[in-house]
């Protein structure tokens, strides 16, 4: 509040009438456009004063008269139009310039542009009245008309003058006038002077109009007898609703919306209790359908005790200007909760809202009332100024400061009051009759401090602490405030540790104060921090530390929704914020609400709107409905409380709040207090042990001492899993480093073994089912050993177990691990349990249970398990303890059957160690291998079994001839026939694979096929070889009729083979030079997918394709216009056809295609290969041919070779390094280049074909001429 005393004369007007009527002011209004003050007089003179804000202001201009007079006038928001009302109850509009648009009178009509229908349900014209009444049910008459004659103006309430208010866009006026009959009468005109609409008739309709700004309603007054009511109207005329003023309400002056139609300011004669009416400013407020008295502002309340007019600014909605007799008063409004601060777990987190003489209250950590309604309902003898919560204590109690600014009302409400009973009043404080309270705080039980001004010095503010325990108010120390700081909060905040919390004052200019009263009650105030800008909503938070002084951090929000930490703009969206001790929660104007840790890093942090991609979840923001703000949040509780725009509350429990409680509580040891936290607000149980997961580990028993429930330990044991939440979804406000907890892999089956013993030890048989449970648990799941759990039990707990099993697991599952367990009669009382055939399983049962050894019904069982394993191991047994020939033959056949079926061959070599059966069990796995073509193992599986003809025939197919003949050759192995048998069918295996020098040596060692032998030498090419065994043999007769025959049959083969590498060399690379010559782009317009046919010439169909060759660009080798791509009609994505087909493209390197340099480079590089692979070949052959004296004909291959391995080296560098980039088709079909890649030196460049190793001329002979 702002209060000025100083007034300034602008001018004296020369009145023509000496009346006291005609010098009446009609209006008077301050034009911003033209800098001046517009004063229209009763008499009809319409005057305008420019003022100067510095130095003297002109004479006042006479710009017109209105002959009749003017009963009212009013100019439109927009200061466009001024509507003026004559003395002949005419309506005039006229411009800015005063230049008259319209007249007309105001009664020009019954009927406006909208009219009111009435449908008459129920009434006389709408019944049957047979013919009789037919004609009767057309006499109607105007119930209209009949109000309308009936209605009269009451000389005690209605002043009888007319009222203009025009609507906030200026685009219709409303009048109020009393017409011809006495009544009084709105009408609504549109802004080009034509008859909108006219009111509905009401009989006790008063002279107060006004129009809400937002155009919904139109505002009047109608006083009954039994109440007093604001009513409301609609622009059609029609009424809409209403809210009853208080009985000490006697006359109403007048209303006034502010510029956001949110606060109706109601002047009035109010029964304050004293000799006389006096003045009063009520401000009224809707939410949620129900209108609140936020405020009620006395003449006597105020500097200099007058009160003469309320005006709204039009700029600031919420600023207030008052005008007295002695001084202009400035109020500046700000809606702000009143709740409940101090961090107590007996905190109640109530909320109070003021509603004229009624508090209205709710303790919200008991319940959740919906306004209008509340918990608990205080009743006043007066309106409410100002509430304030206890700073000590719990925080529970409360103070009331009455409308009449002296008065303060201290109430307690501990949790014993809220089992049906009302806050109770514990004592009345009268404050100085010299000061003029504001705002209120309630420190400590015995001070109270208040922030006010003087009676007689209004401008000055004062903070003045207040001894309770005086209840007149007289033992009080004030403070008297600098005049050039004007505060505007009174905060107590939370102070840790403390009795008493800090009193801050924030002021205008953003400098916050603190109070503080000393034990004798003196009051001092010390400068705190100074905030960037002034604030409207302010809190403070200390920050002990150890080793450093506390920190007080004061956090403001603006009205420009800036949200400051001392000097740190912590966000620019920020709509309202509650500070806890752990957290200030906040929710922006983006419709989130947000929570940021309370500590240091609060003065250097900003709250980014940006959501974080790399945090899947984040704790510290939540969605919130549209135009949510913050009523309270639980100061050690996990619920925070919101208001909708509409009025109505919600109650929210975040995931960051109930977090923190559950690691509150986890850190105190309060198990059961974190486990039900967690399945109350579908937390993940595993926070409970990974939050401090070695020191759970080593208190099991107080864990499950406290819990002591098996439901609830059952499900913190099934939501188990092996991960640590605390380092991924619960990884906190902070972020943490993430470093692996070691093992976190078996986190699940050692918590299970961990509290196993702990739940036997108690021998409650309550916790069998989460004995089980840790057993289902573990991986994998321990069935048997559960099943085991069951044995000891009676009947009825073993049925209730086995029940409480199968919920746990699939019935077949457990049903085949108790037939693991080879227990039939617990196999068949589960099996009892599921939706199986009793025919069936019992035919099973009954069959296994009718074998008469035990190791073969374990191999059955388990074979039938599919435990292969232990079935081979049961099997054996059973066949080593058979003592029949009979049955011990038969159980070796079904032993050898299983194993080969099962390949459990090593399992049977491993229990028939030492045994006669030994050998046969080798023999079998010899066998497998020798069918899977395992020819090295088999071999050495025969031998193991001593079947060496078997080894010899697979070490033959292994290709290990020198180990098979080394076996062949040993005493009473084979005989010489079967030593030469042998060797010609390793020779035939050994030429089947190419091993022809194998082969060969195979032949000339161990038999007298030398024909044969030299044969596959030269088939092989070794000539030196060939040469040298033949003359060994002393068969030279041999190098005449096989060597040199096939010498020369290879060279001519070696010599068509480099003419047809040579030719098809060439002409791949002059097709190379044919495409490199070829620009890019035309290659990308040619060589696209889908190209035309030129038998479909006729057809009017296109490629989807063809029409985007020309976006391709020769520089850059990119798509220039990529977002034309999917823009027309043709554009789609290949088809996996397509896309197969322009594989097999690519593959074959169509000619013009984009793929076909790709594809000449590659062809050539393969041919190259093929030339460096010739030159042993051809120094070999020519080795040869210099042998037989074939000078002419290793010249010619010489010659030859060497031309082609020259043009190879000479071009290399050519098909290589010049490679251009290559190109691709993209998902549209839209050629592009290969994407980059990167080197091992980090440089990106364009992927290149690889250059194969290129020939030399090391196998060149120097000795031949060519």
């Amino acid at each position: 509040m702002a209060v000025t005393g100083e007034a300034r004369q602008v001018c004296t007007l020369p009145f023509s009438m000496a009346s006291n009527t005609s010098v009446l002011a009609s209006n008077m209004q301050f034009l911003m456009e033209r800098e001046s003050v517009f004063l229209a007089l009763r008499s009809g003179d319409i005057f305008t004063v420019r003022v100067e804000v510095q130095g003297d202001s002109e004479a006042p201009e006479l710009v017109g008269t209105v002959d009749s007079g003017i009963m009212a006038c009013a100019w439109s928001p927009d200061e466009e139009l001024l509507a003026l009302v004559t003395g002949e109850a005419r309506l005039l509009l006229m411009t800015q310039d005063f230049d008259v648009v319209d007249e007309f009178p105001l009664a020009q009509g019954q009927q406006g542009e909208e009219v009111q229908v009435a449908l008459g349900w129920g009434k006389r014209e709408t019944q049957y009245h047979g013919k009789a009444g037919k004609a009767a049910a057309l006499e109607t008459s105007d119930p209209v008309q009949s109000l309308i004659a009936n209605a009269r103006m009451d000389d005690g309430e209605d002043d009888g003058q007319t009222r203009i208010s025009w609507r906030g866009d200026g685009a219709f006026v409303a009048v109020s006038f009393i017409a011809q009959n006495g009544a009084r009468e709105m009408r609504v005109f549109s802004r080009e002077g034509r008859l909108h609409s006219i009111a509905e008739p009401i009989e006790a309709l008063k002279h107060t109009l006004s129009w809400r700004p937002s155009g919904r309603l139109i505002a009047a007054t109608e006083k009954l007898d039994h109440r007093h009511d604001v009513v409301f109207f609609e622009r059609n005329g029609l009424r809409h609703g209403e809210f009853t003023l208080r009985k000490q309400t006697r006359h109403v002056l007048d209303l006034a919306w502010n510029a956001d139609s949110s606060v109706l300011a109601v002047t009035a004669l109010v029964d304050t209790g004293g000799a006389e009416l006096e003045v009063c400013v009520e401000l009224w407020a809707d939410r949620n359908y129900h209108w609140y008295l936020k405020q009620e502002l006395r003449a006597s309340a105020m500097p200099g005790g007058s009160l003469l007019r309320a005006v709204w600014d039009g700029e600031d909605p919420m600023r207030l200007h008052i005008a007295g007799s002695r001084a202009y008063i400035s109020v500046r409004l700000h809606a702000a909760p009143d709740v409940a601060h101090v961090a107590s777990e007996q905190s109640n987190a109530a909320a109070v809202v003021i509603d004229g003489a009624q508090l209205l209250y709710t303790p919200f950590r008991w319940a959740n009332v919906p306004p209008p309604m509340a918990l608990h309902t205080v009743d006043m003898d007066m309106p409410i100024a100002h509430v304030a919560f206890a700073g000590f204590g719990h925080g529970n109690d409360f103070a009331v400061l009455l409308a009449d600014r002296r008065t303060v009302v201290l109430y307690e409400c501990g949790a014993e009051a809220l089992q049906g009973n009302c806050p109770v009043e514990s004592g009345r404080v009268r404050l100085d009759a010299d000061i003029i309270a504001h705002q209120i705080a309630w420190p400590r039980r015995d001070a109270l401090v208040c922030l006010g001004t003087k009676h007689d010095a209004g401008d000055q503010q004062i903070v003045t602490a207040v001894d309770l325990g005086d209840s007149s108010g007289s033992s009080s120390s004030s403070h008297v405030l600098d005049g050039s700081t004007r505060v505007v909060r009174l905060v107590a905040a939370e102070r840790p540790n403390s009795t008493s919390p800090l009193l801050l004052l924030a002021a205008a200019d953003g400098l916050v104060l603190e109070a503080t009263v000393d034990e004798a009650g003196a009051i001092d105030v010390i400068p705190l921090t100074q905030l960037p800008a002034g604030c409207v909503e302010v809190d403070a938070a200390i920050i002990e530390s150890e080793t450093e002084p506390d920190t007080v951090i004061v956090v403001g929000r603006t009205e420009r929704n800036q949200l400051f930490a001392n000097g740190n703009l912590l966000s620019s969206v920020c709509s309202s914020f509650y500070l806890r001790h752990d957290f200030l929660v906040l929710t922006t104007t983006t419709h989130f609400v947000r929570f940021v840790p309370v500590d240091a890093d609060l003065l250097t942090v900003t709250v980014s709107e940006e959501e974080d991609e790399n945090l899947k979840y984040d704790e510290t923001r939540r969605r919130v409905e549209r135009g949510s703000a913050i009523v309270l949040a639980s100061p050690l509780g996990d619920s925070v409380v919101f208001q909708m725009p509409r009025g109505n509350i919600e109650t929210v429990r975040p995931r960051a709040l109930v977090l923190e409680a559950v690691r509150r509580a986890l850190d105190a040891r309060k198990y059961r207090e974190a486990l039900i936290n967690c399945r109350v607000n579908r937390i993940d149980m595993n926070v409970i042990f990974d939050h401090a997961a070695d020191s759970l580990m080593a208190d099991w028993e107080e864990f499950v001492a406290q819990v002591n429930d098996p439901d609830l330990l059952n499900l913190f044991i099934s939501g188990l899993r092996n991960e640590d939440v605390t380092m991924s979804m619960y990884a906190g406000p902070k972020a943490r480093v993430a470093v692996a907890r070691p093992g976190v892999e078996q986190k699940t089956t050692n918590i299970c073994r961990a509290i196993r013993p702990v739940l036997q030890a108690t021998g409650d048989s309550r916790f069998m089912p989460t004995v089980l449970t840790t057993f289902m648990c573990e991986t994998p799941a321990d069935i048997p050993a559960a099943l085991q759990m069951l044995a000891p039990l009676s009947t009825d707990e073993r049925d209730s177990a086995l029940t409480y099993l199968l919920f746990l697991s699939h019935v077949d599952t457990v049903y085949k691990a108790a037939l693991g367990l080879y227990d039939l009669p617990l196999a068949l009382l589960v099996a009892q349990r599921s939706q199986r055939d009793p025919r069936e399983y019992l035919a099973e049962l009954g069959g296994l249970n009718a074998l008469s050894s035990e190791e073969y019904r374990r191999f059955k069982i388990d074979a039938q398990l599919g435990r292969a394993e232990l079935a081979v191991e049961h099997l054996c047994a059973a066949y080593m303890e058979a003592n029949e020939t009979s049955r011990e033959e038969e159980l070796w056949a079904e032993f050898t059957e299983y194993v080969d079926a099962q390949e459990m061959h090593r399992n049977a070599i491993r229990l028939l160690s030492g045994h006669r059966r030994f050998a046969d069990a080798c023999i079998l796995l010899g066998e497998r291998q020798a069918s899977k073509r395992e020819w090295s193992q088999a071999a050495a599986s025969f031998l193991l079994g001593g079947a060496h003809t078997k080894a010899v025939d697979a070490f033959v197919q292994a290709k290990e001839w020198r180990a098979a003949l080394a076996i062949a050759s040993e005493p009473g192995v084979g005989s010489a026939q079967t030593m030469h048998d042998t060797a010609v069918s390793a020779s035939a295996v050994l030429t089947e694979h190419h091993l022809f020098l194998d082969a060969a040596t195979v032949l000339l060692e161990y038999t007298e096929r030398d024909e044969d032998a030299v044969a596959l030498l030269v088939r092989g090419a070794h000539w030196a070889e060939a040469v040298r065994s033949s003359l060994l043999r002393q068969r030279a007769d041999l190098v005449e009729t096989t060597v040199r025959p096939g010498l020369l049959e290879a060279q001519a083969a070696l010599l068509e083979d480099i003419r047809e590498i040579s030719s098809t060399f060439t002409a791949k690379l002059e097709r190379l030079r044919e495409v490199r010559a070829t620009p890019l782009e035309v290659l990308a317009a040619t060589g696209q997918p889908g190209e035309a046919d030129d038998s479909l010439d006729n057809i009017d169909v296109m490629s989807d394709t063809t029409s985007m060759a020309s976006q391709f660009s020769t520089f850059s080798a990119t798509i220039t216009n990529a977002s034309s791509r999917m823009t027309g009609s043709t554009a789609r994505r290949l088809s996996k056809k397509n896309r197969r087909k322009e594989e097999r493209r690519k593959v074959r390197g169509k000619k013009g295609s984009i793929y076909e340099e790709a594809y000449l480079v590659d062809s050539l590089a393969k041919l190259i290969d093929r030339v460096r692979v010739h030159q042993s070949a051809v120094r070999d052959m020519n080795w040869a041919l210099i042998k037989f004296s074939w000078l002419k004909a290793a010249a010619e291959l010489q010659s030859l070779f060497a031309g082609l391995v020259e043009t190879v080296l000479e071009c290399e560098k050519f098909v290589f390094d010049e490679q251009r980039m290559q190109m691709r088709l993209d998902a549209n079909g839209i050629p592009e280049p290969v994407p980059l890649e990167v080197n091992d030196q980090g440089l990106a460049s364009q992927p290149k074909l690889p250059k194969p190793v290129l020939p030399t001329f090391a196998w060149k002979i120097d000795a031949i001429c060519e």
